[in-house]
């Protein structure tokens, strides 16, 4: 990833154009796909145009509001008060709150939480938490963060992969609020920086992570379980064996966390409904129009989480194979 003095003017001037000349231009291709509607009954070109439109819209005024922060601040000098934290906070949440919002309409999504009372419990106090959810499907971490920030007045920290700084307007959030942006390939980095922001979550904080490491599909099922036996790991390797619809959780990160703060909470969260388009291409095909997104959540209290890492380890994956479970259950029904 190029250094920042040189990736984040350009990808802000890019965006900045791009958006502007889209949001211009969408009244021709929202026009555009109403007539491909009317004329072949098909809907993914106007739905696609629509997301567009509240992708390219927010992230227009996301980045306007980060440069008038910046100035407020100072030129960033009072970037880390509590002030202008607090301000980045509800930024943040107009901006997956918004782009929530439009998905649910554009593709006519239901949501239908069903939270276990413990876990409400916990997502409702103040106390930092950690989250571990499934990643699978359009949109998932769009929704569970919103989830976090609208329904329980949570704090997320998120841990994505690095390439996610290619979006200037996550790139200047996840830098001034408490995210973790990590290598895949420098493990030992990775988890410096998922100890690190864990270990600074305030009130009502909580770490969002997903032990995956990247959206379900068959052939990336198929590879993690063949990287599995080739490395040796031969209890892991049958144990994901056993689960049809995850991927086995890669176990660094989740202990990283729990390194990080010891007695913390764990909630894990799961979630069905909207297929597994990975790929713009997969979600084109098979777009989620009018179904219903199902969000499992179950608390594990802190003196239930094991002390040692090889017992965490065989811990996480007896949660997966419960999450794989539910899955099972959901789409049977």
């Amino acid at each position: 990833m190029p250094p920042v003095p040189l990736r984040r003017p350009v990808t802000v001037m890019v965006w900045l154009v791009v958006s502007v000349a889209y949001l211009a231009a969408s009244p021709l291709l929202l026009g555009l796909g109403l007539a491909v509607q009317a004329l072949t009954g098909r809907r993914q070109l106007l739905i696609a145009a629509r997301l567009a439109v509240a992708y390219f819209s927010h992230e227009l005024v996301a980045l306007i509001a980060c440069g008038a922060l910046w100035l407020a601040a100072g030129g960033g000098w009072r970037m880390r008060t509590t002030r202008f934290q607090l301000l980045h906070w509800r930024l943040l949440g107009w901006y997956v709150g918004g782009l929530a919002a439009a998905g649910r309409r554009a593709l006519e999504i239901e949501v239908e939480p069903a939270i276990s009372t413990d876990a409400a419990r916990a997502l409702e106090a103040d106390r930092p938490l950690i989250v571990l959810s499934r990643h699978a499907g359009p949109g998932d971490t769009i929704f569970i963060t919103d989830q976090l920030m609208s329904r329980f007045r949570r704090r997320p920290s998120v841990v994505f992969k690095e390439s996610i700084v290619l979006d200037p307007s996550i790139d200047l959030l996840a830098h001034r609020l408490p995210q973790a942006t990590i290598d895949p390939a420098d493990r030992d980095g990775s988890e410096a920086r998922i100890e690190e922001v864990v270990a600074g979550l305030g009130p009502r904080g909580a770490l969002l992570l997903f032990p995956e490491g990247g959206n379900f599909t068959r052939e990336r099922r198929r590879s993690a379980l063949a990287r599995l036996r080739r490395k040796g790991e031969r209890r892991s390797a049958a144990q994901a064996e056993t689960m049809s619809h995850v991927l086995p959780p890669h176990p660094s990160g989740t202990l990283a966390a729990l390194r990080a703060r010891d007695g913390a909470d764990v909630v894990f969260a799961a979630h069905a409904g909207l297929g597994l388009a990975a790929y713009p291409k997969q979600f084109w095909r098979d777009m989620p129009i009018g179904r219903t997104l199902h969000v499992r959540m179950w608390l594990e209290p802190s003196d239930r989480v094991p002390a040692s890492a090889d017992a965490q380890v065989e811990w996480l994956y007896d949660w997966w194979k419960r999450i794989d479970d539910w899955i099972e259950s959901q789409t049977s029904r």
